[in-house]
């Protein structure tokens, strides 16, 4: 496939992420604001947001683990883990908000990235792709990854405190990937780097033509 063909169909897949994310963003907002001022209890939200997966650390594990099953080739097996469990947090409680806050600020990085990304596709020119604007648009998506796992890791603290003042028994801990973003963005960030040389050699080329 050309080039030009693939850098088409990215330009689709971000376009479509972009929007599909942004009307995402809205109908949270929407139901998010709806269960907050309806003050409903919890059996009642129209809008299943703030449920979170957690795993219990504070029963035993003897009880909470069944029976490890193998498949029929022995190539694999699979237990059932007891001490995983469902919570949801009352929209209406000042943690119902922060959890709604947490929840939009993740919506809106995705969507910073994706019309980054919209801009760098529609910037990009094969005849001379090393424009400086791309370097800049590069190395603020590798920061909004970072970002972004700094802010799981802060909230993954203040969750985590949370539930335990909630239920101190079981001793809750929050699922959560933490490491990607940084990952990723350190990735981007060399990309960009890289990128930015090749603006540098193809202006010393435009100089010296």
């Amino acid at each position: 496939m050309k080039p030009k063909n693939i850098i088409a169909i990215f330009k689709v897949l971000t376009t479509i992420g972009f929007y599909f994310l942004l009307c995402w963003t809205i109908v949270f907002s929407f139901f998010s604001i709806v269960n907050i001022t309806a003050n409903n209890p919890l059996n009642h939200s129209t809008f299943t947001s703030n449920n979170y997966k957690v795993m219990a650390f504070g029963v035993n594990k003897a009880k909470s683990l069944s029976e490890v099953v193998f498949s029929a080739d022995k190539q694999l097996r699979y237990q059932l883990v007891e001490n995983e469990y469902n919570v949801q947090i009352t929209p209406s409680t000042p943690f119902g908000y922060y959890t709604m806050f947490m929840t939009l600020i993740h919506f809106l990085m995705g969507i910073f990235t994706l019309w980054t990304f919209r801009k760098i596709l529609k910037e990009l020119q094969l005849d001379a792709p090393f424009n400086g604007k791309i370097v800049r648009r590069l190395k603020n998506v590798a920061a909004v990854f970072v970002i972004a796992d700094i802010v799981n890791v802060i909230n993954n603290i203040i969750f985590n405190q949370y539930l335990h003042q909630q239920v101190p028994a079981l001793a809750f801990k929050l699922e959560s990937e933490v490491g990607s973003g940084f990952v990723i963005g350190a990735i981007t960030w060399v990309v960009a780097v890289i990128y930015q040389r090749g603006v540098e050699l193809q202006t010393y080329n435009d100089l010296t033509v």
